[in-house]
Order: C-alpha cells, then structure tokens, then sequence
C-alpha cells in the first residue's frame, strides 16, 4: 500500500507541475496581449494626433519654385487656384478631385494655370512644386511676362484669406 500512497503523491506532484506550468502559460499570454494592446494604442493615438494637426492646419506650407527670374524686373503677387489649361476652372472628371484631375491634365500634355475669377494665367517653373499645390488656393509671387507667370515662390492660401 505504502507503494501505492507514494505513486500517488509523485502522481500529485506532477499534476501541480503541469498545472503550475499552464498557469504560468496563461499569465505570460494575458501579459503578451495586454502589451500588444496597449502599444498599438499608442500607435493609434499617435496617428490620429498627426491627422488632427494636420486638419486643424498649422502654418500653411510655402513652396520655393526654382524659376530664372530677372532681378531687376519687379515680382508681384498673385492669387487662385492651381488648375491646368485643359480643365481651367470646371474638371471634366467627376470621379477625380480638382488636384487629381489637373495632374491627370498635365501629365497628358496640358500646362498648369491658376485661375482667379476671369483672370487665367500659365505658369512657369518646377512642376513637381505645382503638383503639389494642385487643386489649391494659392498666393505666388513672380514675373508676369505676357499670360505667363515666371514663378518664384508660392505658399497655399487659408480659406476665406485674402493676400
């Protein structure tokens, strides 16, 4: 009987092992979840802290265009949208926003323009900054050389702002 009673307390034992070991198993998997959720979490606030800052705005971006400009001929400024020559001011591309559409024009062999009202002029200098600007109200300053605007800086113009 005395060999029975000890197999039957190694038996026990083992069986608290493997419980022990499965309780530990449990507690290490809670703990790897409880870090996985709160890291993306974090991850998450971090994202939408950036989305928020970027809606609310900021300090509008200004854009350095690269353009030959005589010094000696005075610079003015100038205000409206960025569109192409194509397009002008009413995109044909309903499926398309404005910026989308006049990238779609140029890249097809239109030129960019900024449209104000009436007033349509071409413009002259780095496309990549232009592409940027697309679809925008902006303000830049230049050379007016007959319809075209020889571009030397421009910068995105808030809603309702006047320059």
């Amino acid at each position: 009987m005395e060999v029975h009673n000890k197999e039957a307390g190694t038996l026990g034992e083992a069986l608290r092992i493997i419980v022990r070991r499965k309780d530990r198993l449990w507690l290490t998997l809670l703990a790897f979840f409880a870090v996985t959720t709160l890291a993306s979490s974090l991850v998450l606030a971090a994202l939408l802290a950036g989305v928020t800052v970027a809606i609310a705005g900021g300090e509008a971006p200004q854009v350095q265009v690269d353009t030959q400009v005589d010094p000696t001929i005075p610079s003015q400024t100038f205000s409206g949208v960025i569109t192409d020559a194509r397009c002008g001011a009413r995109h044909r591309n309903s499926h398309q926003s404005a910026s989308e559409c006049a990238r779609a024009c140029v890249r097809d062999g239109s030129r960019y323009t900024v449209v104000d009202g009436d007033k349509n002029y071409e413009l002259a200098g780095n496309l990549s900054h232009f592409d940027l600007l697309a679809g925008q109200r902006v303000a830049l300053t230049g050379v007016l050389d007959g319809n075209t605007i020889k571009v030397s800086s421009a910068s995105v113009q808030a809603f309702g702002g006047h320059e």
